[in-house]
């Protein structure tokens, strides 16, 4: 990439109290890449959370290694994930990449801070939309219990997501949902601690399964269960996280592959901004991904953000050009 300046910002963004328990951390960390050519920019946003992710320092330090060698997307094959995402956005859209409204994109609300904050005001808020993503696993299991009934009886026709992030027993997570309506469950997140159980977990709940770990695993062993889980076997999406998969182009790959196995395509991000949402949703409106609702509804785990907060409306996420973030910070 020839004549190109790149800038990059280092920000904080805290997380809302009642969240912070599930994503680990009181703030958001990241680095945003703006990449100037001709009088257009570019921007992409590298906020690894760990699971495996490359520390922001490594990320940062990648980055700029990668900007004083010509900021190519040759280059940029060889950072580490989430860095190589942030490039890769930082690219595409210097290149026109989300410059263009789309139409809004499906999302499923989010809810993961647990049953005690599961009020009146968390209800109203999660009223609008056709599909809730719970995190599980967490409280003790019958304070869950309560939350998932109270859930079902107050927002009736909603479709729950039940993810657990392999923090449970089989048994346990049998147990949680045993006797709860089955067709109220769009599906179960790999809950289970050990991914062999999943299509036990399948056939014992009767609950359609969603593969994430396991789609960002590259042994044989995972590369074998999840054609068996998708070849009839209980899957039926993939998530897909968008910075721990790396480039647009890998997170459209496989997208390409998800679909392949029979399994619709959820393009995930992690607590990233708002801006991230947005490119996000762009994203699936390039690819036609209206299989199922996305899992892009976490703009309000958030206390500050990197441009208008991508809240869901209608169960959508908006999807206008997108802005330039941290506008008047460059």
């Amino acid at each position: 990439m020839t004549d190109v300046r790149v800038r990059m910002l280092r920000v904080r963004f805290p997380v809302r109290e009642g969240d912070r328990p599930v994503i680990g951390v009181p703030a958001r960390d990241a680095v945003f890449v703006r990449l100037d050519r001709d009088g257009r920019s570019g921007f992409g946003e590298c906020a690894p959370l760990g699971g495996g992710d490359a520390a922001l320092g490594e990320c940062e330090r990648a980055l700029e290694a990668w900007a004083s060698d010509g900021a190519t997307a040759d280059a940029a094959t060889r950072l580490p994930s989430p860095a190589w995402f942030a490039a890769s956005a930082a690219i595409e859209t210097l290149a026109g990449f989300g410059a263009a409204p789309g139409a809004p994109v499906e999302s499923a609300s989010y809810f993961g801070a647990g049953p005690a904050a599961l009020d009146d005001v968390a209800i109203a808020r999660l009223r609008h939309g056709a599909v809730i993503k719970v995190k599980i696993g967490r409280a003790p299991a019958a304070e869950e219990r309560r939350m998932l009934e109270r859930i079902l009886r107050e927002i009736p026709g909603t479709l729950l997501r039940l993810d657990g992030n392999r923090s449970m027993r089989l048994d346990d997570c049998v147990a949680l949902v045993h006797g709860l309506p089955v067709e109220r469950f769009e599906y179960l997140e790999e809950p289970v601690a050990d991914p062999a159980d999943l299509g036990r977990l399948r056939d014992r709940t009767g609950i359609k399964l969603a593969l994430d770990e396991l789609v960002l695993d590259a042994s044989t062993e995972a590369c074998d269960l999840r054609d068996r889980l998708g070849a009839g076997g209980g899957a039926c999406a993939w998530v897909i996280r968008l910075s721990r998969t790396g480039s647009l182009d890998e997170v459209r790959r496989t997208m390409r592959i998800a679909a392949s196995r029979g399994c619709d395509p959820v393009l995930s991000t992690a607590y990233e901004s708002s801006w991230t949402i947005r490119l996000a949703a762009h994203l699936a409106h390039s690819m036609n991904s209206r299989g199922r609702p996305h899992g892009l509804g976490t703009a309000e785990v958030l206390e500050a953000d990197a441009c208008a907060p991508a809240t869901l409306a209608s169960g959508r996420v908006p999807c206008g050009p997108l802005p330039v973030p941290l506008e008047g910070r460059w």
